[in-house]
């Protein structure tokens, strides 16, 4: 993850070419997620019509990529296997669940964890966003409305 991360201008740049090929967007500049609430749902929308710059989102999305510690990612660990164990018992048919649990568990266990959407609800939704921590939403919220 870091690797791809380390360079600021290839991040502006994978955004830039992601909203010039969007063909839709969600409508909300932003929206609260993440663990716990500490992270921002920033919709590209917002770059696209001029809120905010392509730079200044990588900014914030790297910026927040950094504030992650092994900490959190033990935390996390732990959220998810208390997450998968419930998913078991209300939702023991769950298409591709355990392929899925298995592979975010070892990439936490290796210490990532970012993931991508599959195909799947790519084709169904339109996640065009990028999520930053509420420090880097913060810094950028008030022209987000």
């Amino acid at each position: 993850m870091a690797h791809a991360l380390s360079d600021a201008k290839r991040v502006e740049s994978y955004i830039t070419a992601e909203v010039s090929s969007a063909e839709a967007f969600e409508q909300a500049y932003y929206e609260p997620c993440g663990w716990r609430g500490e992270f921002v749902r920033i919709n590209l929308k917002a770059v696209k019509e001029g809120k905010i710059s392509a730079a200044e989102l990588a900014a914030a999305f790297r910026a927040s990529a950094f504030e992650v510690t092994a900490e959190d990612i033990e935390r996390w660990k732990t959220e998810w296997q208390s997450i998968a164990r419930a998913v078991r018992v209300c939702s023991p048919n769950l298409a591709d669940f355990e392929q899925d649990s298995t592979s975010i568990a070892a990439m936490l266990e290796g210490g990532d964890y970012a993931l991508h959407h599959s195909r799947k609800y790519n084709k169904a939704y339109n996640p065009h966003y990028r999520i930053v921590s509420k420090v880097e939403y913060n810094k950028l919220k008030d022209r987000l409305k």
